[in-house]
């Protein structure tokens, strides 16, 4: 279901937290299957979240995120990312751009990146399980934003702007679309590496 325009006692999270259940479920089950205390696994799920991540994040600047959240230079993770992935000796696999971002797809696309927080304090104890010094010394990414509020302040500006949107279609779009893209890259477990080349230190897919 797409929302045309809020409705009194609805928030916007909880019409997007609908909207993207089924996603969210999938791509919880499509991830399940990895273990993150052995190295193979926790690389390749580093190398899965960057293939979304780093353009679903340029996606974000390129639309000038910071207008909405002047805090992103402390919310990006991209660095984050592509220092552990280096550290791993992992690769980053090239993926096509998403669309330019309106005020609505950058609410959405930070609903799916900020809430996946949430879910990264939970792999993060699971990691930490692991008997692998690489693992324990490549936690930047799911470590990233720890005793911050960035979730309490992400739903405080989501709520702000969602309530001076007339259409709060392309909020519900961009979310879909970023849940998409980490399914995509999720569907390539298991599968043959991608030829590897080096770019600054960090392997990259042909």
């Amino acid at each position: 279901m797409l929302w045309a325009a809020n409705s009194t006692g609805v928030s916007l999270r909880a019409r997007l937290r609908e909207a993207c259940a089924e996603s969210h479920r999938e791509l919880d089950a499509r991830l399940g299957v990895l273990d993150l205390r052995r190295l193979r696994d926790y690389r390749t799920f580093l190398e899965i979240s960057a293939t979304a991540l780093l353009p679903l994040e340029a996606a974000l600047v390129s639309a000038h995120v910071e207008r909405m959240f002047p805090d992103w230079d402390r919310r990006s993770r991209s660095d984050a990312i592509l220092a552990d992935i280096a550290r791993l000796g992992g690769i980053v696999r090239r993926s096509s751009a998403p669309e330019a971002l309106g005020s609505g797809g950058i609410l959405g696309t930070m609903y799916v990146l900020e809430g996946s927080r949430l879910g990264a304090r939970v792999l993060l104890r699971r990691a930490l399980e692991s008997s692998h010094p690489e693992v324990l010394e490549a936690g930047a990414y799911l470590s990233h934003g720890v005793g911050s509020n960035f979730w309490q302040s992400f739903n405080t500006t989501l709520e702000f702007h969602g309530a001076r949107l007339s259409d709060h279609r392309p909020v519900v779009r961009a979310a879909r679309r970023a849940f998409d893209l980490f399914a995509a890259a999720a569907s390539t477990i298991g599968a043959p590496a991608a030829q590897r080349v080096k770019v600054d230190g960090v392997r990259v897919g042909a």
